[in-house]
């Protein structure tokens, strides 16, 4: 998919400036015309980087963007003219990426560009919804309370994904710390004890021959082992990088125990609630649909918010498609046939974020709760297994002593 920078006129003879993402220009022009605007100039544009916006460097956090819209509002909101509220801002914006992405936007609305089509240019750090609510906020003068929305959408949504990475982050690290430690005791402390017991000539048991086994196999074959499991993160990684892997494991995380729920309802969160926001500000549901399909976090829930905008440029409403999709929870599905049958279904959406922002909290600290007994219960087991190993010896060698 390309992006095209218009300029078209309305009925009215206002000029209207945006961007638009489409597989060619012929497209753009029968979405023009589709509004009844008069193209008056259309231009694909071409991504610009420099060393400081290329991959290994850049990054725009969710947390960036979220002290950029509120930073912007304040400034804007006490009267400071917009290029030079861009000055002020990257001068005060301390990540570098977005600093230098300012600077590059105060020069374009200076070069007779707004300020949504200039964003729209670094739309790889400016997410589609900030686009669309910064466009709107143009076209109704009210840019400043657009942005303030942003701001809460934005720290809303950073801490939804602190609390889903923290509940996913937290076993993992304990796993890695407790493997690390394993290896350690079987590599360099079990064979200490080896040596002893082989100088003894006691018959040792079975437990503690399969535990020398183990150290001994990790000790030789420890350049044969890491260049295995190298092997096999770079295939798991290759496969990752792939279309149909990433989908495969995408949908996997859906239906894994416990952090399952967690994804399904972390991505129900931000369905509704960025939703809610885009209707709020009169995006169109189709529109809308389309930019938080772009948002979420998973190639499944993608391809699905891909069919149901489909089906609802069909006509079919929301509530249909939605269910037919089996992604969300049925709360969720329940609240937009409310929502719809009812006209509020901005509303309806706003509250089942609201919802789903709670659950998602709660969720976490039971599977918090739940993991750490478990984990401790199977580090205890494994280090049971050597200290008993390594004892029933040296308890069979102290009688033989007596």
């Amino acid at each position: 998919m390309a992006k095209y920078q218009y300029k078209a006129k309305d009925m009215s003879g206002r000029i209207i400036e945006g961007i638009y993402e489409a597989p060619d220009r012929k497209n753009v022009v029968d979405m023009i015309r589709q509004k009844s605007f008069f193209l008056i100039e259309l231009k694909e544009i071409q991504d610009r980087k420099d060393i400081k916006e290329m991959d290994l460097f850049a990054k725009v956090s969710v947390k960036d963007l979220t002290i950029f819209c509120k930073q912007f509002a304040s400034i804007l909101k006490a009267g400071v003219p917009l290029i030079q509220a861009l000055n002020m801002l990257g001068e005060q914006t301390e990540n570098p990426v977005l600093r230098n992405i300012i600077v590059k936007v105060s020069s374009d609305i200076q070069k007779g560009s707004s300020l949504s089509a200039a964003m729209g240019v670094h739309s790889k750090y400016f997410p589609p919804i900030l686009i669309h609510m910064v466009h709107a906020g143009e076209v109704s003068g009210t840019l400043e309370n657009s942005l303030e929305v942003m701001s809460v959408h934005f720290e809303k949504a950073y801490k939804l994904k602190q609390k889903v990475k923290s509940a996913m982050i937290y076993p993992i690290v304990v796993l890695v710390v407790a493997v690390i430690v394993v290896i350690f005791l079987m590599i360099f402390v079990v064979p200490t004890f080896t040596s002893m017991f082989e100088s003894s000539g006691a018959e040792l048991p079975g437990i503690t021959k399969a535990l020398i086994a183990i150290s001994g196999f990790m000790r030789n074959n420890y350049i044969v082992l890491f260049v295995i499991f190298a092997i096999i993160f770079a295939a798991i990684r290759v496969y990752l990088s792939t279309e149909s892997g990433r989908l495969t494991f995408d949908k996997f995380k859906l239906r894994m125990p416990l952090l399952g729920k967690i994804q399904t309802t972390s991505i129900a969160a931000t369905f509704a609630r960025t939703m809610s926001t885009l209707m709020g500000s009169g995006v169109g549901i189709t529109e809308a649909i389309r930019i938080t399909g772009k948002i979420l976090d998973n190639t499944h829930a993608i391809e699905q918010m891909e069919k149901i905008e489909r089906q609802v440029r069909e006509g079919k409403g929301l509530y249909g498609p939605v269910k037919d999709t089996a992604l969300f929870p049925a709360m969720i599905v329940n609240m937009i046939m409310l929502g719809e049958e009812s006209g509020t279904l901005e509303d309806m959406l706003g509250k089942t974020a609201l919802f789903y922002e709670e659950e998602v909290d709660e969720a976490t600290q039971r599977l918090t709760s739940m993991l750490e007994p478990l984990i401790i219960i199977i580090l205890a087991v494994v280090v049971a297994f050597i200290v008993i190993s390594i004892a029933l010896p040296m308890f069979d060698m102290s009688s033989l002593v007596k």
